[in-house]
C-alpha cells in the first residue's frame, strides 16, 4: 500500500521485536511451562488470520499505487503490526530458544565476539533478503489489476493456512 520505497524499514522489525525476546529467554527459558509455546502459537495464529483478513479487505479495494496517495502513518502502523507479528509468532520464541541463544552462548564461551558474531551474521543476511522481499513484492502494484488480483488471493490464502496450521498445531499440542 505504501510502495516498496516506504516499505523498505519494515526489514528492521526483527531488530525491534527480537531483543526482548532474546532478553526474556536468558531468564526465562528454564522456567518456561510445556504449554507456553502453544498457548503463544494459538494466539499468534489469531492474529496471522486477523493479518489475512486485513489483506482480503485490502484486495477487494482498488489500490491506487502512487506513492502521494499512502496515508502518512502507514509505514508507522505496519511497523507497529509487524513488531507485534513477530512478537506474536512463536516461530521467533522457538528458534531463539532452541537455535538463537544457545548458539550465542556457546560462542560467548570461546569469546564475546563468538557469541555476537552469530547474531549479526544472522542479521547480516536476514534484514537485506527481507528487503530484496520487499522490492520484488513491491513492485506488484506496477502490475496489470488480474495479475495484482491474484497475487493479493495468493497472499490471503497463505495467510490464512499459516493462521489455522499455528492454531491447529497449537490446540492439537495443548491437550
Amino acid at each position: 500500500r505504501a510502495g516498496w520505497k516506504r516499505t523498505l524499514p519494515l526489514a528492521f522489525v526483527p531488530l525491534a521485536s527480537d531483543g526482548p525476546v532474546m532478553i526474556s529467554l536468558f531468564f526465562l527459558l528454564s522456567q518456561l511451562p510445556t504449554w507456553f509455546t502453544n498457548v503463544l502459537r494459538i494466539i499468534g495464529g489469531v492474529f496471522i488470520l486477523y493479518l489475512a483478513w486485513d489483506a482480503y479487505k485490502t484486495s477487494r479495494k482498488k489500490v491506487d499505487i502512487s506513492l502521494d496517495s499512502a496515508p502518512p502513518n502507514l509505514p508507522q502502523a505496519s511497523f507497529i503490526k509487524g513488531v507485534t507479528m513477530n512478537l506474536l509468532n512463536p516461530n521467533v520464541y522457538i528458534f531463539w530458544a532452541t537455535i538463537g541463544v544457545p548458539t550465542i552462548l556457546t560462542g560467548w564461551q570461546i569469546s564475546p565476539w563468538h557469541g555476537i558474531s552469530f547474531a549479526l551474521g544472522f542479521y547480516a543476511t536476514m534484514i537485506p533478503m527481507t528487503m530484496l522481499w520487499i522490492f520484488l513484492l513491491g513492485t506488484v502494484g506496477y502490475l496489470k489489476p488480474t495479475v495484482q488480483r491474484i497475487i493479493s488471493w495468493g497472499i490471503v490464502g497463505l495467510l490464512v493456512i499459516v493462521g489455522l496450521s499455528m492454531i491447529i498445531n497449537g490446540v492439537s499440542t495443548l491437550g
